[in-house]
């Protein structure tokens, strides 16, 4: 099963999926380690649900403008992601057109948000101790149930995904075009 659709311009190899998801995976986590590492859990208040950012600012952990700087600052990992999603489907992969860019970068956000789901949510927040916060006992409801995260973000996922992917592949066609690829 080298191809994943043999003899369809779609056809890619699967050692190339998995490799690349690993790369993704690896600097997904690094990128999610290092952001968070130096200010420990308060770091990270804004991937957190109100209630918590609140009680955080409450217990003059943090302030309701530093939580939004680093949401902001955070948002450049994603500009990241989408240059190394094309990188590998249009640089490594060679896909020009929109249907076969659509679905690799369709199954390599799903395998990205896969490990986020798994590692990220539920092994690292919700079953380690490092997320555990004085203070905030009360709350942890609302962000270490991973059933309750299995089950909302897993839906996300598989719906999400498909705009996400169908205008990323949109934005890689013209930019393959614009840049004459």
């Amino acid at each position: 099963m080298a191809y994943i659709f043999r003899g369809n311009r779609m056809g890619f190899r699967m050692a190339n999926l998995v490799w690349e998801t690993v790369v993704i995976w690896v600097l997904f986590g690094l990128y999610i380690w290092i952001f968070t590492l130096p200010m420990g859990p308060v770091g990270a208040a804004f991937w957190y649900p109100q209630e918590v950012q609140d009680r955080f600012v409450e217990l003059g952990l943090t302030t309701h403008e530093r939580i939004a700087r680093r949401q902001r600052r955070s948002s450049l990992g994603w500009l990241v992601i989408i240059a190394l999603l094309f990188a590998f489907v249009v640089i490594v992969n060679k896909q020009r057109g929109f249907w076969p860019m659509a679905w690799q970068i369709y199954l390599l956000v799903e395998l990205m948000e896969l490990f986020d789901l798994l590692f990220v949510d539920t092994w690292w927040v919700a079953i380690s101790g490092w997320w555990d916060i004085p203070g905030t006992e009360d709350l942890q409801h609302l962000y270490k149930n991973w059933l309750h995260k299995l089950i909302k973000k897993g839906s996300v996922i598989l719906v999400a995904g498909i705009p996400l992917s169908a205008l990323l592949a949109g934005l890689f066609v013209v930019t393959t075009k614009l840049l004459g690829l």
